[in-house]
């Protein structure tokens, strides 16, 4: 049996950062895709290369492809989405996007679903 994939093209909008119980940094690239719905894709990323990511800014449109999985916790099951392979398909600018500091944003209301 073969794995979940995917192939997609998006708007990064912004790189959440978390730091494992480990101590390994894993990082969440959200994007945004166009059609007649905009939908907000995080896909997070095993290769972290320094040389790389200087190119991932908001507003640049990315290429990601990857696997789709999931972990089951306690009786539920957690859906994860793996970027394999990250190319900038066209170079952001700092007002391309969302904020460039790399930080959500700060939101107390709840989320509506």
């Amino acid at each position: 049996m073969g794995e979940f994939t995917f192939q997609g093209q998006g708007t990064l909008q912004r790189i959440d950062t978390f730091v494992s119980k480990a101590g390994k940094t894993i990082l969440t690239l959200i994007c945004e895709t166009q059609g007649q719905y905009h939908n907000w894709c995080p896909s997070r990323c095993l290769d972290d290369s320094p040389s790389r990511r200087p190119a991932w800014k908001p507003g640049s449109v990315l290429s990601v492809s990857g696997r789709l999985g999931g972990r089951d916790w306690q009786g539920k099951v957690y859906g994860d989405i793996v970027a394999n392979t990250v190319e900038v398909v066209s170079e952001g600018t700092k007002d391309g996007g969302g904020p460039d500091d790399g930080e959500p944003p700060h939101n107390t209301e709840d989320v509506p679903f």
